[in-house]
């Protein structure tokens, strides 16, 4: 990979690491509003329940993916970028176009998937 490349792929991730950090700032926000409302009937505190409840879902995928792209730009800095964790190989441009914070191959990640690595 040539450094064209991978400053393309590190401008990605850092937009994409800046919309996951709106959405995980909206999810919250949401779910602070959830709960500071005084809910007056059961509808409602079923709703606020509801509501919670998915924010959290939303906050924990995304600080998950969140901590992937962080870990791509750490590999990026590190210039290991571009290179599956598992085997060395180079990961194919094709993947890191689909999933920039991609860690592993295609072959590594269906090991991985399947339990295999």
């Amino acid at each position: 990979m040539n450094k064209r490349q991978r400053e393309r792929y590190r401008k990605q991730l850092l937009a994409k690491r800046e919309s996951l950090l709106q959405l995980v700032k909206a999810a919250r926000s949401s779910e602070t509003e959830a709960n500071d409302k005084e809910a007056p009937d059961l509808g409602d505190r079923a709703l606020s329940t509801v509501i919670r409840d998915l924010s959290y879902q939303v906050t924990a995928k995304e600080r998950d993916i969140l901590r992937r792209v962080d870990g791509a730009l750490d590999r990026i800095e590190e210039s290991t970028y571009g290179t599956c964790v598992s085997c060395e190989k180079k990961v194919q441009l094709g993947r890191l176009d689909a999933v920039p914070w991609a860690r592993h191959c295609i072959e590594c990640q269906e090991l991985q998937d399947r339990g295999e690595i």
